[in-house]
Formats: structure tokens, sequence, C-alpha cells
């Protein structure tokens, strides 16, 4: 059996930027996670943290390199809205896109990653890495936690619909549901992917 580690790219102009990671333990396979993953034109559909999602190609609305979507995150009077397009992409591990667009919050630059593997007793951890700067040093400090406790409210969103088919929980009902989050450990922060070809 042979062990390897993927490591995502993010643009290399990216100098005073700052990382979020998080994770969750999904109660499922890594399997059903991709498949909902891979649902990357209709997150709203499930997802409480997204308002309106759509494709601006013409692809399916699958998760897949070069695929671009635009999305409305509710933020108060004005939703920000994000042109995201996927950049790098391995099928069934994980997919980072770069939201080369933005109105409505001082993004200077994102790239987000999701994806799914198993942890060292064998569960199945859907994880979620930011690497972003905003419009200056000041609001990339500020916008840590605002970022950071959205990004998680993904991943509760993503985690309660595999979980339970249920869509567009209200975020408040998700954060008591798990209440007890996972912590990042160092796969998650050094960002090594175990891929276990089979035979």
């Amino acid at each position: 059996m042979v062990t390897t580690s993927v490591y995502p790219q993010v643009h290399s102009d990216f100098n005073k930027s700052k990382t979020i990671l998080n994770q969750v333990i999904v109660e499922g396979s890594p399997q059903q996670v991709w498949k909902v993953l891979k649902a990357y034109g209709t997150v709203s559909n499930f997802n409480a943290t997204i308002d309106e999602s759509y494709m601006l190609d013409q692809s399916t609305g699958e998760a897949k390199l070069g695929a671009e979507r635009e999305i409305h995150i509710p933020n108060g009077i004005n939703n920000i809205i994000n042109k995201e397009r996927i950049v790098a992409y391995v099928d069934g591990v994980y997919y980072t896109y770069d939201v080369y667009e933005t109105e409505n919050f001082p993004t200077k630059q994102m790239e987000v990653t999701y994806g799914v593997r198993r942890n060292g007793s064998g569960q199945t951890v859907l994880f979620s890495r930011m690497e972003y700067e905003m419009n200056n040093y000041l609001n990339t400090r500020m916008f840590k936690g605002k970022l950071k406790k959205s990004n998680f409210d993904s991943l509760l969103s993503f985690k309660n619909y595999i979980e339970t088919g249920e869509m567009n929980t209200d975020l408040k009902e998700l954060r008591k549901r798990y209440s007890e989050t996972e912590s990042e450990d160092e796969d998650t922060a050094d960002f090594a992917i175990r891929v276990e070809p089979t035979d």
C-alpha cells in the first residue's frame, strides 16, 4: 500500500494572508460526504450560510476544475456576493476555489478548500481551509473571527444535511445541536491528505 500526500496550492502572492482551518466528524462514508461536496452550484439548497447559488458557466453544477459559480451570503442589509472558480481538484478528496470577485465585503483575495478524509480512528472528517487577505491589514485581522465562524457554520450545514437530510436548518439550531466542536489536528493543520489507492 502506497500513501501519498496532496497539498492544495494557494496563490504565491498571498503575502499578508491569514489561514483558517476547520473540521467536523461526519457520521457517514467519505463517498457520501464527497457526493454532497460535489453539489457546487446548488449548495444554497442545503447550506444555511448561503442565500443563493448558481453556476456562471454551462456546466452541470458539479464541482470540477474550472467550474464557476456565484453565491450570495447574508450579511445584514446587503448580501456578500462572491464569484468563485475551482482552481484545484482531486476527485473524491478535495477542491479549492478562488474568490475572484466580491461585492459588499472588503476581500482582497481568498482561496477556500473543502475536502474529506479519514482520521486515525477511521472516522470520516469533513474539513476546510481558508487562505484570505482583506483590503488592508486591520481588516485582515479584524475579520478572522467572523470568517472562521461562518466557515465552521458551513461545515455544520454540510454535516447536518449528510446525517439527517434536513435542508437549510437554522444556524442557531445547528450550533445548539452540534455544540461540541472538533479541534484541528496535525494532519489538517499541515493539510496533508492521505490517499490510499485501492487494489
